[in-house]
């Protein structure tokens, strides 16, 4: 069942499912590595959320992280 990544609490890993963001910014996070089912880790909650992809942390206003919908790996 996918969340919102800003529902996540830090340590947790979740594999990006959905966004909900307008095309621009959807096309950055592409190009930062928040591809089509990545797996990603949450840093840190927050203004901002800091996720790490791969092994890139990417900083996300509140307002971009509400925009993306993951679901929760198990176990994470």
């Amino acid at each position: 069942m996918a969340v919102r990544l800003s529902d996540l609490a830090s340590g947790h890993t979740a594999r990006l499912h959905a966004t909900d963001l307008a095309p621009q910014d959807c096309a950055l996070l592409q190009a930062l590595g928040l591809t089509d089912h990545c797996v990603l880790r949450v840093c840190k909650v927050g203004e901002p959320c800091i996720v790490q992809v791969r092994t890139t942390r990417i900083g996300l206003s509140r307002a971009v992280a509400d925009g993306i919908f993951v679901v929760p790996e198990s176990g994470g």
